[in-house]
C-alpha cells in the first residue's frame, strides 16, 4: 500500500501533476492573460499551473510541430488553402497562434514551398481580418459598402487610392440638405469623428498588417506592398480575395475583376452586395457513427472489404438519423462507400454514391471548397470506369479550374489532376 502511494507520488511529480495522490493534469488558459488577477490562495498554486502551460507549449514547439512538418513531407495530406491547413493543425492539437512558427519551419523545406505560400497567405488574411474588424467599427451604416470597397482597394491595389468620401458627399448634399437644415445640424457624413476609415491608404494598411503579424504571430513579412508580397511568396491575388471574403463574410458582385490594374481602382461601391456574420462554433460529433466509421476503415485496411462496407453503411444510417439529410460528415461517408464500390468492381453503384457526395459537398462545404474539388476528381474517375469519357473530362477540367483558383498552379493536387 505504502510503496504504491510512493510510486504514484513520484510519477505525479515527474509529469507535473497538480495533485500528489493522482494524475491530475488540467490546463488553465488564463494563467498568462494580462487582464486577469488571480487569487493568492489558489489551489493548486499558480506556479504549478504556469509550469504545466509552459510544458505544453514546449512539447508543441519541440515535438508536435516538427512531427506535423514531417507528416506533411509524406504528402499523406496536402492542404489546399488556409481553411484546410488550419484543420490539419487543429487535428494535431496545434493552436493557430503557432502558425508563424510553422510558416518559418516550412520556409526551410524546399519540397513544401507550395505550403509555405498557403501559410503566408493565411497569416496575411488573418491579420487583415483583425484590422478589418476594428476598421468597420468606425463606419456609419450608410457608408458601409463604400468603406468595404475602400478597404479592398487599399488591400489589393498598389496605386494611389483617392478619398472615397468625395462622391459620397456630393450625393449626401443633394438628398440631405433640406432635411439637415430643418434639423439645424451639419451634414452627418462630414463630421470628422466617424470618417477616420476614409484616411486609410495602401501604405498605412500594409504597415498595420506587418505590425499585426509581428505582434500576434511573431512573423516578419519583409515585403512592403501587395505587389512585392505576391512576387516574393508566389501568391495569387484571386486566392487572397477568395480567402478574405470567406473570413469576413463579404459577398461581392460576380464579375471579372482586374486585380493587376495599375491605374484604375478595382472595387467600387456597387460591387459590395452583402456582409454575412461569421460565427465561430464547435461541431459536435455523432460518436456512435464515428466509431462505426473508424472501425470500418481499420477493417478495410486489414483487407476485409465486405465487413468494412457494412460498418460504413451502418455509420451512414446513423449519421442520417442524427444530422438529417445534409452534413459534411455524410458527404465524407458517401465518398468512402463510393470508393469501396469502385474497389469491389461495382462501378455503377460507385458513380451513383459519388454523385450524391458531390451534390452534398457543393451544398454544405461550398462550390470551391477543397473537399468539393476532391469529390469532382473521384466522380471523374468513376465516370471514366463507366465509359463516360466526355463527362469525366468535363469534371476534371472543372476540378482543375477550381484548384487553380484556390491554390495556384504549383500544388501537388493540380499536378495530379493534370
Amino acid at each position: 500500500e505504502e510503496s504504491t502511494k510512493n510510486i504514484v507520488k513520484t510519477a505525479s511529480v515527474a509529469v507535473g501533476s497538480l495533485k500528489d495522490t493522482e494524475f491530475d493534469i488540467r490546463f488553465n488558459p488564463d494563467v498568462y492573460s494580462p487582464g486577469i488577477r488571480h487569487s493568492d490562495s489558489l489551489d493548486p498554486p499558480l506556479s504549478k499551473q504556469k509550469q504545466l502551460v509552459k510544458d505544453a507549449a514546449e512539447f508543441l514547439l519541440t515535438v508536435q510541430i516538427p512531427t506535423f512538418i514531417k507528416g506533411l513531407l509524406d504528402h499523406s495530406s496536402a492542404p489546399m488553402d488556409g481553411v484546410t491547413l488550419s484543420e490539419a493543425m487543429h487535428n494535431r492539437g496545434i493552436n493557430i497562434r503557432y502558425l508563424g512558427k510553422v510558416t518559418n519551419l516550412l520556409a526551410k523545406v524546399k519540397q513544401l514551398e507550395y505550403l509555405h505560400s498557403i501559410a503566408v497567405a493565411e497569416l496575411i488574411l488573418r491579420s487583415a481580418k483583425h484590422i478589418f474588424t476594428v476598421y468597420l467599427q468606425g463606419c456609419e451604416m450608410m457608408n458601409l459598402s463604400v468603406a468595404i470597397a475602400h478597404f479592398l482597394n487599399c488591400f489589393f491595389y498598389s496605386g494611389v487610392v483617392a478619398n472615397p468620401l468625395q462622391n459620397v458627399d456630393e450625393f449626401q448634399s443633394k438628398t440631405n440638405k433640406k432635411r439637415n437644415k430643418r434639423r439645424g445640424r451639419a451634414n452627418p457624413l462630414s463630421c470628422n469623428d466617424n470618417n477616420e476609415w476614409a484616411t486609410l491608404t495602401p501604405k498605412s494598411l500594409w504597415t498595420q498588417i506587418r505590425q499585426e503579424l509581428k505582434a500576434y504571430f511573431d512573423y516578419d513579412l519583409g515585403a512592403g506592398d501587395v505587389e512585392g508580397i505576391v512576387e516574393t511568396f508566389g501568391l495569387q491575388k484571386i486566392s487572397l480575395l477568395r480567402g478574405f471574403c470567406l473570413k469576413t463574410g463579404i459577398q461581392i458582385l460576380l464579375r471579372d475583376y482586374n486585380l493587376d490594374s495599375k491605374n484604375k481602382l478595382i472595387f467600387f461601391e456597387e460591387d459590395i452586395l452583402n456582409v454575412f456574420p461569421i460565427v465561430k462554433h464547435i461541431n459536435p460529433r455523432a460518436t456512435d457513427a464515428y466509431n462505426f466509421y473508424t472501425t470500418g476503415q481499420s477493417k478495410i485496411q486489414q483487407g476485409y472489404l465486405k465487413d468494412g462496407y457494412e460498418l460504413i453503411n451502418e455509420a451512414l444510417n446513423l449519421l442520417n438519423n442524427v444530422y438529417g439529410a445534409m452534413h459534411p460528415e455524410i458527404a465524407q461517408c458517401l465518398r468512402m462507400i463510393a470508393r469501396l464500390n469502385y474497389i469491389m468492381g461495382e462501378h455503377g453503384e460507385a458513380m451513383a454514391y459519388q454523385q450524391k457526395a458531390v451534390l452534398m459537398s457543393e451544398r454544405v462545404n461550398g462550390i470551391d471548397h477543397p473537399y468539393t474539388i476532391t469529390e469532382y476528381a473521384h466522380l471523374a474517375l468513376y465516370c471514366f470506369a463507366n465509359s463516360q469519357i466526355s463527362t469525366a473530362l468535363k469534371l476534371l477540367y472543372r476540378a482543375r479550374y477550381l484548384a487553380v483558383i484556390v491554390c495556384g498552379e504549383n500544388h501537388p493536387e493540380v499536378a495530379l489532376l493534370d
